[in-house]
């Protein structure tokens, strides 16, 4: 019989029945009693038609009271099941849930068409066999890197849905993902008894990835033989629709091969220590070949910015890569976009490659020398200056990664600034335009340059202090560094000057932190005594501060500190609790030990770059500029502009953030520009996941091994076959009911009308 109702709270409205038996109560007519001659003949006329005007009425009250209850009744919607007697009564309404495959791999042009364009037209085909008029709904979900399902809705909304599928999307597809946000909704329809005919179909190129969760795909592993080991998170969700009594059918619309041959451009890397301006270098673009056959002589091209260098043939063996090496010389710091073509294939997507490279301009380093000399080899500073901008015979030039400005204590305090008081020199000249700050055995400072230095580590600069003979009242050099709270710019506390008998014997370095990218270089045994074996004579002990990290001890009897470093707001400080003076130590007279250190010192304490510009598909990324970004638009790789939305804010540094570009934003591989009035556009290179370039199928058996919910069907249509995912649980009957409820009111008009009629002919 009914098993429930859609809206039950509506069943008291079945009480509007006993409307018509209430009025026809009240309406009786009441008889009195009147003396009269004739009535013996009015009696017996009543008597004799009394029981077919009361057989009449009694029609005429069922069919009211009748209708009334079925309308009530219809409006509740109530349904049954298949099992039961009234199961004849049931609508044939179908629900049908269409999973859209929208990867990349869809992008496949196979013959005339795209497999896109096959998957659209069939998803068409489907929703054009439904009936809205019937009730039949339908429900979309496009297979993307997250789950797009749309709500119910009657056919002709889905196609509209459906039209809004423009191309195939550059991502991978997460069946698990979709199914599992899926089988929630469904889930929850089944709480409520609604049942109709759930059909639950999959439209895809059944490439292999498609049944393994892409974050998962680095332990998936494929069996010995042959078949697909899907992640345990597809086959939980398969579970699912197993308990729901749903299967899904899987529509295979890809191309005919098993593996249909295709070029990636699947890497795209620049050789050796990182770009520099003038400086050439080598950019090796990788090929893969995903197809079984080899690939001879194919043409590679590699455009830099809006030079295309001359294009390399290479030949790429089946089912493995290859490489083309080009140099690349930059004219100009800054980042620069690289894109390697092929000459193109049936899928289009991976046959380019975009990548940002960043060749920076020269780090500022600001040398301030307490303690100069005439001979460089008494300078302290000299042998620093040196290293870090050595002459152009020795590798110097405009390849240079370092600028080097050296300055006294006296140009310290003098601070070039506008007359309204704004600093206007930022070149590296002063503390404000520097990157890295010495400050080598000075005396103590006063007080406004402390606050400017500060103010400018604290924005993201570093700073790096030695002592020396001007720092041997230790306290008080120390002071104006440490803060009255002990929150300054030393790392560490120092105590006093420690000093080893020069002839007898000397410190050295007792053990440092080998993973630190500060001394990594002397990880390697080969290297290690370049550190620890050179002598150390005099150094200041210190005590660490909290936060502080000692990268290197000496070998004294309380292995002090040599080398100690602390965050200062967005930048750090750095304490060498040792000279660069040779009197000191022998660091600066042994090259293989000072060149490695200095250099890797100063690159690991260069200040952070912004992120990577080289994202995968969908993924959010803040751009920091250094001009004010007047009027912000973004250039997608089709050429369509957008304007950005919320306004920049300023850093500490001077540097300007953008409103973050969201997933949405950087929905397609290649190559962005983000462009404002006045600046130089910054280029963003959005990359097409690497597994969607293998068009490997799934074999039918595979794909039905996985779960049992996951049946391979043929195309069919709208009538039910053998492997339709359920046959109809439950099914409304309302509508029925509605046209008896209407039918009994034609009836009531109609039998009133004629017996009133014959009422008056006999009155």
């Amino acid at each position: 019989m009914i098993e429930g109702f859609q809206n039950p709270g509506l069943l008291a409205g079945m009480a509007l029945a006993a409307v018509p038996l209430v009025i026809h109560l009240l309406n009786r007519r009441r008889f009195k009693p009147q003396p009269w001659a004739a009535m013996r003949f009015v009696l017996a006329a009543y008597k004799k038609t009394r029981r077919r005007v009361q057989m009449e009425n009694l029609l005429l009250l069922l069919a009211r009271v009748l209708a009334v209850a079925l309308f009530a009744l219809a409006i509740t919607r109530p349904y049954a099941s298949g099992d039961s007697p009234l199961a004849a009564l049931r609508e044939e309404r179908r629900d049908l849930v269409l999973l859209v495959d929208a990867s990349a791999s869809t992008g496949y042009q196979d013959d005339v068409r795209s497999v896109h364009a096959a998957i659209r037209e069939r998803t068409a085909e489907l929703l054009d066999e439904l009936d809205g008029a019937r009730g039949d709904r339908a429900k979309l979900a496009f297979l993307g890197a997250r789950a797009r399902i749309f709500p119910w809705t009657d056919p002709s909304d889905a196609r509209s849905i459906l039209d809004t599928l423009e191309g195939a999307l550059d991502e991978n597809a997460d069946l698990a993902g979709t199914l599992f946000q899926l089988a929630d909704e469904l889930e929850e329809d089944a709480k409520s008894g609604v049942g109709s005919a759930l059909e639950i179909r999959l439209l895809t190129d059944l490439q292999q990835s498609l049944f393994l969760s892409f974050k998962d795909q680095g332990t998936a592993e494929t069996g010995s033989d042959g078949d697909l080991n899907p992640p345990p998170a597809l086959a939980e969700q398969l579970e699912r629709f197993e308990a729901l009594d749903t299967k899904v059918l899987v529509e295979d619309l890809g191309p005919r091969a098993m593996r249909p041959p295709n070029l990636s451009v699947s890497a795209l890397t620049p050789i050796g220590e990182d770009p520099r301006v003038g400086a050439p270098f080598d950019v090796a673009v990788e090929i893969t070949n995903h197809g079984d056959q080899d690939v001879l002589a194919e043409r590679v091209a590699l455009q830099v910015g809006d030079d295309r260098l001359p294009s390399q043939r290479i030949d790429i063996p089946a089912r493995s890569s290859a490489e083309a090496t080009f140099s690349v010389l930059l004219d100009e710091p800054g980042r620069h976009a690289l894109i390697a073509a092929l000459e193109g294939d049936r899928l289009g997507i991976d046959d380019t490659r975009a990548l940002v490279i960043d060749a920076p301009p020269p780090l500022n380093v600001l040398l301030v020398n307490g303690a100069p000399a005439d001979r460089i080899e008494d300078d302290e500073v000299g042998f620093l200056s040196a290293v870090l901008e050595p002459p152009d015979e020795f590798g110097g030039g405009a390849s240079n990664p370092f600028r080097v400005q050296v300055i006294g204590p006296a140009e310290l305090d003098a601070a070039p600034s506008a007359p309204d008081g704004s600093l206007t020199q930022r070149d590296g000249s002063t503390i404000e335009g520097a990157d890295v700050i010495v400050l080598a055995n000075l005396g103590p400072l006063s007080a406004g340059v402390v606050e400017r230095l500060e103010a400018r580590i604290a924005a993201g600069s570093s700073l790096v202090v030695t002592v020396g003979d001007r720092a041997s009242d230790v306290e008080r050099w120390a002071e104006p560094l440490l803060g009255e709270d002990g929150v300054g710019l030393l790392p560490a506390q120092p105590s006093r000057l420690v000093s080893a008998p020069r002839r007898t014997s000397y410190y050295r370095v007792a053990s440092f932190v080998e993973e630190s990218p500060e001394l990594g270089y002397f990880a390697d045994k080969k290297r290690t005594p370049l550190l620890t074996e050179v002598p150390i004579y005099d150094f200041v002990a210190t005590s660490p501060l909290p936060g502080a990290t000692v990268l290197a001890r000496l070998s004294d009897a309380r292995t002090s500190p040599l080398l100690v470093t602390r965050p200062f707001g967005r930048g750090r400080t750095l304490l060498w609790t040792t000279s660069i003076d040779r009197a000191w130590n022998r660091i600066p007279d042994s090259g293989k030990t000072f060149v490695p250190l200095v250099l890797e010192l100063f690159d690991a304490i260069a200040p952070d770059r912004d992120s990577s510009y080289n994202l995968g598909v969908g993924s959010e990324l803040t751009v920091t500029t250094a001009a004010f970004p007047r009027s912000p638009m973004l250039v997608d790789p089709r050429g369509r502009q957008t304007p950005l939305e919320g306004a920049p804010t300023e850093r500490d540094d001077g540097r300007w953030v953008l409103p973050s570009l969201s997933a949405d934003r950087l929905d397609r591989a290649g190559l962005y520009e983000l462009k404002s009035e006045g600046a130089k556009s910054v280029p963003i290179a959005i990359h097409v996941p690497s597994d969607e370039s293998d068009l490997s199928r799934a074999t039918p058996a595979e794909v039905e091994a996985i779960h049992t919910a996951l049946v391979v069907t043929e195309q069919t249509g709208s009538q039910p076959d053998t492997e339709r995912t359920a046959a109809p649980r439950t099914g409304e009957i309302w509508r029925l009911l509605a046209m008896i409820a209407l039918g009994l009111l034609v009836f009531e008009s109609l039998w009133g009308a004629y017996v009133g009629s014959r009422r008056r002919k006999h009155a």
